[in-house]
């Protein structure tokens, strides 16, 4: 190659060339490399000349190029071949050409080779078929249905997803229109307008957006669905990607909840127009009642001991207007509790001085007798007022639904770090359905609503009471046996 090295044409040609030239000795070994053979692997020319060009070949491709050049050297041809590279780095770098043989009188002397390196090219291909691989598995995978159609409207692709929900085939579809197929006939000409404004303006008011429409189904049936459209300029014309997904079961659930939430409100707006009109009803109503008992007692005061007959019918006016304020106290309670003020005013109670107390003032009202069988010693923060609302709520429904019979037990004690008060009567007892739907707001056994006076609120309105202090309240009943009402209270 010594003619070569002096002609400074070649010469020049070599070292500027931008593909990569090698001249190796029939045993392989190189002979001479362009500067761009060696910047493409990363070499100098000392690393590299005198060694054999397989050092330099990836090992995948080592037995395809030495047959390729067994080949030209045995037939004097010019072949192609595309074979990878190791670079000093050990990265493979693909490249492609031209080799030949070099023969004087017969004898091969030398062969070259001019290759490109085609590895961006190769990386560029590799990702676009994975690209490719990709989109068609999401199409066919996809949750959306996706349909393609292009700026004539004809249905490009129409994905498995899309089958399932609209009931028309790819094949059914092929070739026709979305006006032909899918589009309500009160959508078609909105349609044809946007896409006829889109090609004149290349403006779409729905593009990149998702909005909720409805479509059609193969069977006829219109139903809603989400609908999200892209669009793409390929070569001289366009393309749109719909995405659409059925939302007709969640638009039905929607609905449903929408309805359910209406009535909810529609309610509980009427229950707090109820509990208005019981709080106003209930203070318009206690001022009479307050006249009719001070104008009772004041005429008891006047009447001597002559006029009995009179003085027991006023007794009996003046017990009766205290039961009428006590029943509307109990609903003016009920509309605090349910309007969210009631509130309490706690203080520490003595509960071994506080329970007998108040024991002692309902055995005045009553016909049982009223047996105090435990009290504990303890200090407790609680409303006293409404405490004592509680107790003797429980001893007079105690006595009111025992009749006949002549003893009540009421019992205190310290249970796990509460005070736990149990009031215990003989009388018509509750059935075990009827246990705790006796504490809603205005629940009265069946049976008793004719026999016993009530509204059926003063367990509501205790238990609430007892709830606000932090504890429990409960009843433990056969029916024909008696009951057991508790309440208890954090120490």
């Amino acid at each position: 190659m010594s003619d070569f090295n002096h002609n400074d044409h070649f010469q020049d040609l070599f070292e500027s060339s931008q593909d990569m030239i090698c001249f190796l000795k029939i045993d392989g070994k190189i002979d001479l490399v362009n500067p761009t053979w060696l910047n493409t692997l990363g070499y100098k020319s000392e690393e590299v000349i005198g060694k054999s060009i397989f050092e330099f070949i990836h090992p995948d491709y080592k037995n395809k190029y030495l047959q390729h050049r067994t080949d030209i050297i045995e037939t004097n041809k010019i072949k192609s071949i595309e074979i990878g590279y190791l670079t000093k780095q050990n990265e493979l770098v693909i490249v492609e050409g031209k080799t030949g043989c070099r023969y004087e009188m017969g004898v091969p002397q030398y062969t070259h080779c001019v290759f490109k390196n085609t590895t961006n090219k190769q990386r560029s291909e590799k990702t676009v078929r994975e690209s490719e691989k990709r989109l068609k598995a999401f199409l066919r995978q996809g949750p959306d249905a996706v349909i393609i159609i292009n700026e004539y409207q004809d249905i490009l692709e129409w994905n498995p997803k899309a089958e399932a929900i609209f009931g028309f085939s790819q094949k059914e579809v092929t070739g026709k229109t979305l006006t032909e197929t899918i589009i309500p006939l009160q959508h078609r000409e909105a349609h044809l307008n946007g896409m006829q404004h889109f090609l004149k303006t290349s403006n779409g008011p729905i593009l990149n957006k998702t909005v909720e429409i409805t479509a059609l189904h193969k069977s006829g049936k219109e139903f809603d669905i989400n609908l999200s459209i892209s669009n793409v300029k390929i070569d001289d014309g366009w393309l749109f990607i719909a995405f659409l997904s059925d939302i007709s079961e969640r638009k039905k659930t929607e609905e449903a909840l929408i309805r359910k939430e209406a009535e909810l409100l529609q309610s509980k707006i009427l229950e707090e127009e109820k509990d208005q009109f019981i709080s106003i009803a209930s203070h318009e109503l206690k001022t009479p009642i307050t006249t009719i008992k001070a104008y009772t007692q004041l005429t008891l005061m006047m009447c001597g001991d002559n006029h009995v007959s009179l003085r027991k019918n006023l007794l009996k006016i003046d017990q009766f207007s205290n039961k009428l304020n006590l029943l509307l106290n109990e609903l003016l309670d009920v509309s605090k509790i349910n309007l969210g003020q009631l509130n309490l005013s706690k203080t520490e109670i003595s509960f071994n001085i506080f329970l007998p107390d108040i024991i002692n003032s309902i055995q005045q009202i009553t016909k049982h007798r009223i047996i105090l069988d435990e009290n504990v010693s303890v200090q407790i923060q609680a409303d006293p007022l409404r405490l004592e609302q509680v107790i003797t709520n429980m001893v007079s429904n105690a006595a009111k639904y025992s009749p006949g019979k002549n003893h009540i037990i009421v019992r205190s004690f310290i249970h796990e770090n509460e005070i736990v008060v149990s009031c215990t009567d003989f009388g018509i007892g509750i059935a075990s359905v009827h246990s705790e739907q006796i504490f809603n707001r205005f629940y009265r056994v069946d049976n008793s609503t004719t026999k016993f006076s009530g509204f059926g609120i003063g367990l509501y309105v205790s238990k609430e009471i007892i709830k606000q202090h932090g504890g429990k309240m409960w009843v433990e009943s056969s029916e024909g046996e008696g009951s057991i009402f508790y309440f208890s209270l954090p120490l």
